[in-house]
């Protein structure tokens, strides 16, 4: 009997490239338009004013950094797979430790137990709606998290002749 072949389901948003994207040249458009208002305003230019766009870049260059790391992930019963720009990887649901929201939009963070090109964690996005449809994304969350449980149980066949480490 084969076992039957599970169905591949996205956890990622499909507007994944707007959301890094888009939001980061609207962050960017702010942070200019914050700094034209507060020197237009004042008609003469102090040197804190110097300092203005760096304390509002900074903002920006952290929320750059956080979500340099957001993938378009999907799973299935015994994979997951990180869709990248140049390659696409395999992870074994064996190796992921950890699923956790991380922020208030909707930024899920998976840890896992071995590092892979990208470190030990990486990051999805499933809606840009998110707060709005909280309880079917984590459903499927919830699939996810059953599907590692799951592959964590199964027990590893090793050839009697393997070399263990």
């Amino acid at each position: 009997m084969v076992p039957e072949k599970s169905r591949i389901r996205n956890l990622s948003t499909r507007y994944l490239a707007f959301y890094k994207w888009g939001v980061g040249l609207i962050i960017l458009t702010v942070v200019l338009l914050f700094v034209f208002f507060e020197v237009d305003s004042l008609k003469k230019l102090r040197i804190g004013m110097l300092f203005w766009p760096m304390y509002y870049g900074y903002f920006l260059y952290l929320w750059w950094n956080v979500n340099k790391r957001v993938y378009h992930v999907e799973f299935d019963n015994d994979f997951m797979y990180v869709i990248q720009r140049k390659q696409d990887l395999l992870i074994p649901l064996e190796n992921v430790k950890d699923v956790n929201l991380v922020s208030m939009g909707g930024v899920y963070r998976v840890d896992l137990y071995v590092k892979e090109l990208f470190g030990d964690k990486f990051y999805f996005k499933p809606s840009l709606l998110y707060p709005f449809n909280h309880k079917k994304k984590e459903a499927l969350v919830d699939v996810l998290w059953a599907n590692i449980e799951k592959a964590k149980s199964k027990r590893q066949h090793f050839q009697r002749n393997a070399l263990h480490s």
